[in-house]
């Protein structure tokens, strides 16, 4: 019969229509040679099969239209209509052999020939029905119609076997087969119409699978960089899901890697949901305490740490990276000190999620200069000095002047150098004790001049 991979849905439906239609004149003209109710039973239900077909195939024609002004979500939800005029169609058919078998028992009426053209009509019927099941299934859409002629397919199926064992019966003159046999295709039809019919309200109420939404919202939340989703919506129509939700980051994440994050949840759907329309809201956590006040209550509750400054959060691929600077007494060992910066790391990874790395940054909590000094501040000026004086390149210090200006704290230091020293040795030596100057006193200007000693 060859392979049915690559036929669209319409194409599949259009096959499945012509197939029927041999089906039901085969049966009629063999139906009227042997007077099978069966076979009978099998050509009208072919008959309604060929109606319903041709609705399913209208219909999906109709839906696969793209989006217009009037029709923004697209045409899908014809389809649903279709299943659900097909399965009342299905109803009717399995209502009117039921009948029509149950009067054959009550009455004794029709006499069914138990020639071998029957088994040659039932055995046609089988090897259609077969090809119409093998392309339908392997159209995989998710299409409410093509599931409708699914069901149809192998409801012909089951009903030619059914009709094999009842004409089977009535060729070894069980008289009651025939009709027995059709009763219980009646039965199998409308169940799967009851199915069909179920499935067709569902889409077209907009009701939705408890365990399809359950799977979404898993999809949202395991991804990295998501706090909370809320405000889930999820619809079907035709073959595609359109979701629609709100999702909370923290109020530190950039607006690129935020972006980067709802894409990776559109990106999720798709693949576990298949054809999606995936619409992410994105908001920070309101009631969040901001994520750097929160960094520096964790790390200044670490025992040792005395104050946190210097403080970045960066996201990169949904994790955190977090660097700070943590003053400590200077009189610490740099264990004491290591074993400081690892408590704080494991405090911050303990209390906030999706911490890739942290990397703390340990520095001696010296006096800083304070901005209400005035010139006359003696102690200010000692330090200096001592700081001028551990370098014993410089032979002395003749003058430190420290003061404000626009806020700002300025120190000037003037002190003498032997005579003979290079300048790249004065200069470097300088350096040096400008950025020692400054690790202590922060945000301090520090201009240093050297003089020759006569």
């Amino acid at each position: 019969m060859g392979s049915a991979k690559g036929i669209t849905k319409v194409m599949a439906l259009r096959l499945s229509l012509i197939a029927i239609l041999t089906i039901a004149i085969v049966n009629i003209i063999l139906g009227l040679v042997t007077n099978s109710l069966a076979i009978f039973g099998n050509a009208a239900n072919a008959l309604f099969d060929a109606g319903s077909s041709a609705i399913l195939l209208v219909t999906t024609q109709l839906s696969v239209k793209p989006p217009d002004a009037e029709h923004l979500y697209g045409h899908g939800k014809i389809e649903p209509i279709g299943g659900l005029l097909a399965g009342v169609s299905f109803m009717a058919v399995a209502g009117l052999l039921g009948f029509e078998a149950v009067m054959r028992l009550i009455t004794g009426a029709g006499q069914v020939h138990h020639d071998l053209i029957g088994f040659l009509a039932i055995g046609y019927t089988l090897a259609i029905d077969s090809f119409r099941i093998t392309i339908l299934r392997q159209t995989k859409s998710g299409s409410v119609t093509v599931i409708a002629g699914l069901y149809d397919a192998l409801t012909d199926f089951a009903s030619a076997i059914v009709t094999l064992i009842g004409f089977g019966l009535v060729f070894i003159n069980v008289d009651y087969g025939d009709p027995m046999a059709t009763i219980v295709l009646g039965l199998l039809l409308a169940y799967l119409s009851v199915r069909l019919i179920r499935t067709s309200s569902l889409d077209l109420s907009d009701t939705i699978s408890k365990n399809i939404v359950s799977d979404i919202r898993k999809e949202i939340i395991d991804t990295k960089g998501v706090i909370a989703c809320k405000d889930l919506k999820v619809r079907k129509v035709g073959a595609k899901t359109y979701v629609e939700t709100t999702i909370c980051m923290p109020n530190s994440m950039g607006l690129a890697e935020a972006h980067d994050v709802a894409s990776q949840i559109e990106s999720n759907i798709i693949r576990s949901q298949g054809d999606s329309d995936v619409t992410v809201h994105i908001e920070p956590l309101g009631k969040e305490e901001p994520l750097e006040k929160e960094i520096e209550t964790l790390a200044t509750r670490v025992e040792g740490v005395q104050e946190v400054h210097g403080m970045r959060c960066v996201y990169s691929s949904g994790k955190l990276f977090i660097t700070l600077h943590a003053l400590v007494n200077p009189q610490l060992s740099v264990e004491e000190a290591h074993s400081i910066a690892e408590n704080i790391e494991k405090n911050l990874k303990q209390q906030i999620e999706n911490i890739e790395n942290v990397t703390v940054h340990i520095e001696p909590n010296l006096p800083n200069f304070s901005r209400e000094f005035t010139v006359e501040d003696a102690q200010v000026q000692r330090m200096i000095e001592q700081i001028v004086k551990a370098h014993p390149e410089i032979r002395r210090v003749n003058r430190v002047v420290t003061y404000m200006s626009e806020k700002e704290p300025y120190i000037n230091i003037d002190c003498g150098f032997d005579k003979d020293v290079s300048v790249s040795t004065m200069h470097e030596i300088v350096s040096h004790v400008e950025d020692e100057i400054k690790e202590r006193f922060r945000d301090a200007v520090v201009t240093i001049h050297a003089e020759p000693l006569s």
